[in-house]
């Protein structure tokens, strides 16, 4: 497989995502009787192939939910296993904030600034990758029990600021990779999309397995 140049701004949000899966092992969330056993793997695959820039190489949502409907009906183990790792990131997100650490990315900023110097794309903490996480799990729980139905409108009609934004760029994605620059791009970034989606499969599934044993 032909290896390619990361630039600096994706090595660090990959960084970053490396880190939030490290620190996802040390999870401990209650859950009594926990359906993250067998609901796991459909979970995990679900999100995965809700980005739709991983839908490319590992297949679209909704041909997945189409053939594993019946996993993913109300009430279902992957379903709830959806809420419980939509709360563990969530509560997670929130131990990882520092406002140190906002105040001193904020400072700097400004010193930056002050000698005409760019402090260039702001990027992901691991604080906000888990909260992202934990919002587009807990829209998988609400809107797969209708898709299972055949019904996927409450899957990917946006109920506030940033599930528009998602919704948004899924509408946008298809046009935008009619460009042959584009498409161009995606091919030399395809090993790097690849371990992206690997790794986040991989996190929700240590994360699972955590939920599962507690």
């Amino acid at each position: 497989m032909k290896t390619i140049t990361r630039t600096a701004p994706l090595a660090r949000a990959f960084t970053s995502l490396i880190t939030l899966g490290l620190a996802g092992l040390a999870l401990q969330t209650a859950h009594a009787q926990s359906p993250c056993q067998s609901g796991a793997a459909y979970a995990a695959n679900a999100y995965i192939r809700f980005n739709p820039l991983y839908e490319v190489y590992f297949g679209d949502l909704k041909s997945y939910i189409t053939a594993n409907g019946a996993h993913f009906r109300a009430g279902s183990d992957a379903v709830k296993c959806l809420s419980a790792l939509s709360d563990a990131y969530r509560q997670h997100s929130h131990q990882l904030y520092d406002p140190a650490d906002v105040a001193r990315k904020v400072e700097i900023d400004r010193d930056l600034a002050r000698h005409g110097i760019s402090s260039g794309a702001p990027q992901p903490s691991a604080s906000s990758l888990a909260y992202g996480m934990s919002t587009q799990l807990a829209q998988l729980a609400r809107g797969l029990p209708s898709a299972a139905n055949g019904n996927f409108g409450p899957l990917v009609i946006p109920t506030n600021k940033q599930e528009r934004t998602q919704y948004l760029a899924r509408q946008l994605f298809p046009l935008i990779t009619q460009n042959p620059t584009v498409r161009e791009v995606f091919a030399a970034l395809e090993p790097l999309i690849r371990e992206a989606a690997e790794l986040e499969y991989k996190m929700i599934m240590q994360t699972a397995t955590s939920i599962a044993s507690n």
